[in-house]
């Protein structure tokens, strides 16, 4: 049986894609600088950032190393969080430094999240945009970014799980973090930091002090001008990068973004019409990842035994919810086989035809043979 993988991350992605993980280089190699260099240049372009750093590592590495090299001693930190990712970004700023303000909420409320930021005064404030533990989001930092600009702070975001899910740039944005297993479709092992000029020049005139040297991000900056990385990394994984951002590149970043937001819609709709509960609202909902309410214990087990995997719910709500992850090679046959499957085991006597599913959410015909539709 093949198995369909609609977890939040790591995705399914294109077969050339994970057969790229295998490679193997020299990594001081000009075949590998090329590798670095190519990478850098189309996440620059995808991102509108001044430099991009890769590092080998998780989500949560990047998310580090933008912590430890970005804040100074004596910066008021402010840091509000929706979710257990949101919390762990509090948890890893607060082993950096004590001038904190932190804030956690259960669920997201723009309202107060807004009013918040507009009323404390901060120097750099740290926010997760796309909440992976519970599918919201931040879905217009429009207002965020003005506030903060107008305090003359800096807004650092954790996107992990946003980025390639949304139009979103580094516009108005000091430092923003996301990895290789979401969005962008490749395999795990990239954490990938975007930086503004502003956080370039500040990190070459006055580093952060006590950085262990993996999170330092003056010394990957330092390699990356060789097109290099500052230690061993992962030739595998920056060669299924390298190919990943290529398909994205040649399917268009704002087509990913639609294919992405439109298979999201579309399956929690459907949910919701066949009477199923999302955590949510329409304000908050996120495009990549759906959490939904379910009494059945034993679904993740039975959806295994039809070969798709699904995740648990996280934190207050694990034992009350699922996640489904729309990211990266989502698609009209994905949608397909989920909906009509779990609709089954639920006891729901719906099928979802292929006429039924948005022509938006297909994959362009380039893909089609490339890519898990079994």
């Amino acid at each position: 049986m093949v198995k369909l993988l609609l977890i939040p991350g790591p995705v399914e992605v294109p077969f050339s894609v994970s057969n790229a993980g295998s490679f193997v280089s020299n990594h001081r190699s000009s075949e590998f600088k090329n590798i670095v260099r190519e990478n850098e240049a189309l996440l620059n372009k995808f991102s509108g950032a001044y430099k991009t750093v890769m590092v080998t590592g998780s989500g949560t590495l990047a998310v580090e190393t933008m912590v430890f090299s970005l804040i100074n001693d004596n910066d008021r930190i402010l840091s509000i969080s929706y979710g257990n990712f949101g919390e762990r970004l509090i948890d890893s700023i607060a082993k950096k430094t004590g001038n904190t303000q932190f804030i956690k909420y259960d669920k997201l409320d723009m309202r107060s999240l807004l009013n918040e930021i507009r009323s404390r005064e901060y120097d750099k404030l740290f926010l997760v945009h796309n909440e992976t533990s519970n599918g919201t989001a931040i879905r217009d930092m429009s207002e965020i970014k003005k506030i903060v600009s107008d305090k003359g702070a800096k807004l650092l975001v954790d996107d992990v799980s946003g980025f390639g899910g949304y139009n979103m740039d580094m516009q108005g944005i000091y430092a923003m973090v996301t990895s290789s297993q979401k969005n962008l479709a490749a395999i795990p092992g990239i954490g990938i930091i975007f930086l503004s000029e502003q956080a370039y020049n500040d990190i070459n005139s006055s580093p952060p002090v006590n950085v262990p040297f993996y999170l330092d991000l003056k010394t990957s900056l330092k390699f990356l001008e060789k097109a290099e990385t500052a230690y061993t990394p992962s030739t595998g994984s920056f060669m299924s990068l390298n190919l990943a951002l290529k398909i994205l590149d040649k399917e268009g970043f704002d087509n990913r973004v639609k294919r992405i937001a439109a298979s999201a819609d579309f399956i929690r709709n459907t949910l919701m019409s066949n009477d199923v509960k999302i955590f949510g609202d329409d304000n908050i909902y996120s495009n990549t990842v759906i959490c939904f309410y379910s009494n059945d214990s034993d679904i993740i087990k039975k959806l295994e035994t039809c070969g798709i995997t699904i995740s648990k719910g996280m934190g207050k709500i694990a034992d009350k919810t699922l996640r489904i992850g729309t990211m990266g090679m989502i698609n009209n046959h994905y949608i397909g086989k989920f909906l009509n499957t779990y609709l089954s085991l639920a006891g729901k006597n719906v099928i979802i035809k292929e006429d039924d599913i948005p022509v938006t959410t297909q994959l362009p015909d380039f893909l089609i043979d490339d890519v898990n539709l079994a």
